[in-house]
């Protein structure tokens, strides 16, 4: 077993399907076992409040529930302009595409044949929890890795 976390900072963590709002983006970090991840900070804290307000002003316009706004492009849209406004201009977004469903689906779209290679690694511990990964944790032990060989495995999704 790996001594990366104790035993009672594994009981303490929590998915990220409980956290308190579901939004598009994360708002905080989270962890999947592989470290204790840092409280949410004041500039995350920001993103969300923005987020959520913006979901309750421009969702309400349009009919759909907080969750269901979310679940839109607008609400996609919506996240970019959140993260802008805290963090300055990282996102080519405008607040026209979270408050305009036709605009924000057009550019989605527009952008839904985009090729994205999303390359990163991740430490499992032995006993993890963690059963979403390509073939669930049992994947690596089968594969080699015990051996001390390494093969790069490419999860379609």
């Amino acid at each position: 077993m790996s001594s990366q976390l104790t035993e009672e900072e594994l009981a303490a963590l929590m998915p990220s399907e409980f956290c308190q709002h579901r939004t598009p983006i994360p708002t905080q970090i989270v962890s999947s076992d592989e470290f204790y991840p840092d409280p949410q900070n004041e500039r995350q804290r920001e993103v969300e409040a923005r987020l959520l307000a913006m979901a309750d002003e421009l969702g309400g316009k349009q009919g759909l529930s907080r969750r269901r706004f979310f679940q839109t492009a607008a609400g996609m849209a919506a996240s970019f302009v959140a993260m802008n406004e805290v963090y300055g201009p990282l996102f080519d977004v405008t607040r026209a595409e979270a408050a305009t469903p036709a605009m924000a689906d057009e550019r989605a779209n527009a952008l839904k044949d985009q090729f994205i290679l999303d390359m990163h690694t991740h430490f499992l511990r032995d006993d993890t929890r963690i059963t979403t990964f390509s073939g669930n944790a049992e994947s690596g032990r089968q594969g080699g890795l015990e051996q001390g060989t390494h093969r790069a495995r490419a999860d379609h999704r």
